[in-house]
């Protein structure tokens, strides 16, 4: 997801929340919000720099 936001319009990029409501619905992951928040943080930070 992080990955295609990198070409996506500023408007339309996943936020860390709808990062975390798609991992519950598609993906039936136990984790909580905050370490979404968190690694999207440090991922979104990693790409960029690559």
């Amino acid at each position: 997801m992080l990955k295609q936001d990198l070409v996506a319009p500023r408007k339309q990029r996943h936020t860390a929340q709808r990062i975390f409501d798609r991992l519950i619905d598609e993906h039936q992951a136990e984790v909580s919000y905050s370490t979404v928040r968190q690694y999207v943080k440090a991922r979104r930070a990693r790409i960029e720099y690559e």
